[in-house]
């Protein structure tokens, strides 16, 4: 079910066609694949993305779980604001870091409930995120939850890895440990962001038990 639900734009497309046509497009496509999730908690709500792309801006907003509109410029009360750069954006939409899915078994309709909605709403603060790609360089990601920037937290993995933490394969406990894991910053941030994106669960509990262990020997 991922492969059919993950955008795969042309190599060539722009920026204003890939959202002002491309995304409404494929939408559009997917909202028969979509009536099989209870989208009943956005009822009255909207959901607001930002995407900040080489210094580009384009806003996205859910209505009612049903309906979308694309804006070109940033929009007030963005729950969820993305910066990453035209090219690291451009590989994402033309499927280059598809294949790696392929081993992918969780459930996509998991990660769209009332639950992860609930715990999206409730975060603020930012997220960085340094992935290491198969060629060894990064793909910068800047993710600020609901306007706050103030917690953040910053962290450092193998894009690979990040798919295996949601897939469940692995833990972050075992990918710090074995020094494949690094990051700083706010713990609690870390600990919310466990609880949005499934397979990070042993991170946070790491995170905790470290923060208690200084406290005593503070």
């Amino acid at each position: 079910m991922w492969q059919s639900i993950i955008l795969k734009a042309p190599q060539d497309i722009s920026l204003d066609d890939f959202f002002t046509k491309f995304v409404p497009d494929r939408f559009n496509q997917l909202k028969n694949s979509l009536n099989s999730i209870d989208f009943s908690f956005l009822t009255g709500r909207d959901f607001k993305m930002q995407f900040n792309i080489g210094g580009k801006v384009y806003s996205v907003t859910f209505r009612n779980g049903k309906d979308m509109k694309v804006t070109k410029g940033s929009i007030d009360g963005a729950n969820f604001i993305v910066t990453l750069s035209e090219k690291d954006w451009r590989d994402a939409a033309s499927g280059k870091f598809n294949e790696l899915t392929d081993d992918f078994t969780g459930n996509p309709a998991s990660f769209i409930d009332a639950n992860h909605y609930e715990t999206l709403m409730s975060m603020n603060g930012m997220v960085n995120m340094n992935l290491r790609k198969k060629d060894g360089v990064n793909f910068p990601l800047s993710l600020v939850f609901n306007g706050e920037k103030s917690p953040s937290v910053t962290v450092h993995l193998d894009m690979l890895d990040a798919l295996q933490l949601m897939n469940q394969s692995t833990t972050g406990l075992r990918l710090l440990m074995n020094g494949r894991l690094k990051f700083t910053g706010s713990i609690l941030l870390l600990m919310k962001l466990q609880n949005l994106i499934q397979g990070i669960t042993g991170l946070g509990r790491f995170a905790l038990g470290q923060q208690k262990i200084l406290s005593k020997t503070l």
